[in-house]
């Protein structure tokens, strides 16, 4: 009689392949799932799973925790919600590859324009150069997920083209050379392409970042390279995301996933704007006329409300469309505080919130909180909400917003209710498309204001068991399967004999996720915030039970994924 690893038992199993739910067990050996059905064996781990649901482990499509590896190899909090594989080095930016003397470079433009703190990053025992070694250094770490990387294209750039990158386009010599980089880092296990031309995107300078100088043509050539490469795939931020994107954004999307053979490409992300209300419905459309072509364009869509805590100490990205912002954010901390003092820089800041449409809304001051304050003079303003102080003192509200963080040195702490995502119905239509996954995460990343590891569990919660968005089937088909698919990594996503056994134990009628909380636990003493789920019983990486009643087991049985395996 075999003898299991782990037993599950009286599983109701939602398989990921929109299998009708059932009720079965699962039995486990060497990592892998080995058997389904009425089982009477023996197991070194017998787990009941009675009334509860058992699904694939979840897969990030999009996260940043290409640092956290180092520091954190449990890749909390993401692994309590039930996210058993991670994919890293989105957007075009990564600590590889990165030539010794622009490592400082790198780690600014992290700090930066995916708001990880310098004092955190800087502390990384960083001993590789090219993307192969750092896969490798990856590869020999205890992992609690599993991680699969992209190639990221505007640290390359600045690999093959150094500081030139970020100032011109490239030579056709320049890309050819991008391009044998691109096969060298696709050849080590690379899982695609990523890349952005969002202008809220800048570099520790303020200066756009490398792939926004890039042009139609290397964009199609790099991506033509993924031909030659099965199961790789390309993430992309388009331009445009405050503002409202154009048509042609989407025939560019459409262009880059035709040149690559039909892979397809993800585009980050689906959200409702205060700046752009509505107009994902054109995306949909334009989505769905590019994949008639011969296209496979999906978008990534936020499944819930997303709110941001505004600390301008560290603040910088989500203010990046706006140029005066930047300009007065991306210096040292006395340039922040000389220009936001100014009568004359402020003037121009009210007028880049008032002229151009970016991320950070200029006419949502009610929904701007003050959250946090460091002196007993401003405790009269706890609770209040910006344009409320504004009205009472007469004064605009955009003053109201800079005397008070001046007063504290930068470190009044803000809470913006609804920064984006404020329309359920918005969120609802829009998941309900064949061609959105839900996410995102970002995970690592933006540590100053978002936080939203919590997004399977909140989409299972709100949009499936509260709103009754779609069958639960297809809600786990579309955190599991499709996305898995999407990558090219086929030996999860799924339950099935043979599979890997990343599985998640949910106890959906109490499925729900705390608020979120702030917690100093970086390298540095820096602060960040997060979540935790409450339903989420048990969670299997690999075989290995790493979550149980919430608490981590302390097993980090992760491994890296590399694309050549799914060749």
């Amino acid at each position: 009689m075999c003898r299991f690893d782990t037993l599950i038992k009286n599983a109701k199993i939602v398989d990921g392949r929109m299998t009708p739910a059932y009720v079965a067990d699962i039995g486990i050996v060497d990592g892998k799932i080995s058997e389904i059905g009425q089982i009477d064996a023996e197991a070194d781990n017998l787990f009941d799973a009675c009334g509860k649901l058992v699904t694939p482990g979840f897969l990030d499509i999009h996260t940043h925790f290409d640092a956290q590896v180092f520091w954190d190899p449990k890749l909390t909090p993401s692994c309590y919600f039930g996210i058993t594989t991670v994919m890293i080095t989105n957007c075009g930016f990564a600590l590889a590859p990165v030539k010794s003397e622009d490592r400082e470079w790198a780690l600014r433009l992290l700090a930066r324009v995916e708001g990880m703190p310098y004092e955190t990053l800087s502390s990384l025992p960083i001993n590789w150069e090219s993307y192969p070694e750092y896969l490798d250094v990856v590869d020999a770490l205890p992992l609690g997920t599993n991680v699969g990387a992209m190639i990221p294209h505007s640290v390359m750039r600045y690999y093959v083209m150094g500081d030139a990158a970020r100032h011109r386009e490239a030579t056709v010599e320049e890309i050819e050379a991008l391009k044998d980089e691109l096969r060298a880092n696709l050849e080590v296990g690379g899982f695609g392409l990523s890349s952005s031309s969002n202008p809220a995107h800048k570099d520790g300078d303020g200066m756009p970042i490398p792939s926004q100088l890039a042009s139609r043509e290397e964009f199609i050539e790099l991506c033509s390279v993924l031909r030659e490469y099965p199961n790789t795939n390309m993430e992309y931020t388009p331009e445009g995301l405050g503002a409202g994107l154009t048509r042609e954004k989407f025939a560019m999307l459409g262009d880059m996933s035709r040149a690559s053979g039909g892979k397809p490409i993800n585009w980050n992300a689906m959200l409702e704007f205060h700046n752009s209300p509505g107009a994902w419905r054109n995306y949909l459309k334009w989505v769905d006329e590019e994949n008639a072509l011969g296209a496979r364009i999906f978008s990534i869509g936020a499944v819930s409300e997303l709110d941001a805590d505004i600390v301008l100490a560290v603040a910088g990205n989500m203010f990046d469309d706006y140029p005066h912002w930047t300009e007065a954010l991306s210096g040292d901390f006395e340039n922040r505080i000389q220009l936001l003092s100014s009568v004359d820089h402020r003037t121009k800041l009210k007028n880049d919130l008032a002229t151009i449409k970016g991320t950070f809304p200029g006419d949502q001051w009610h929904r701007v909180e003050v959250s946090r304050v460091n002196s007993s003079v401003n405790e009269k303003y706890l609770g209040k909400f910006v344009s409320e102080i504004a009205e009472d003192e007469n004064k605009d509200c955009l003053d109201v917003f800079l005397d008070i963080s001046l007063s504290e040195e930068l470190q009044t702490g803000f809470f913006f209710h609804g920064y984006l995502n404020f329309n359920v119905d918005a969120i609802d239509e829009y998941m309900s498309n064949k061609h959105v996954l839900p996410g995102i995460s970002d995970g690592g990343a933006h540590l100053d204001y978002l936080c939203s590891y919590g997004w399977p569990i909140q989409f299972l919660s709100q949009n499936i068991k509260e709103r009754n968005t779609c069958s639960i089937e297809e809600a786990v088909y579309q955190l599991t399967s499709l996305p898995f698919g999407l990558v090219g990594i086929t030996d999860r996503g799924y339950i099935g004999v043979g599979a890997a056994a990343d599985l998640v134990v949910i106890d959906f009628e109490n499925l729900a996720v705390n608020p979120s909380r702030p917690v100093r636990d970086l390298p540095g003493n820096q602060v960040r915030r997060v979540h935790e789920p409450i339903g989420v019983d048990a969670v299997f990486v690999n075989g290995v039970e790493t979550i149980r009643e919430g608490k981590h087991t302390g097993d980090v049985a992760g491994k890296l994924l590399r694309s050549y395996n799914y060749r």
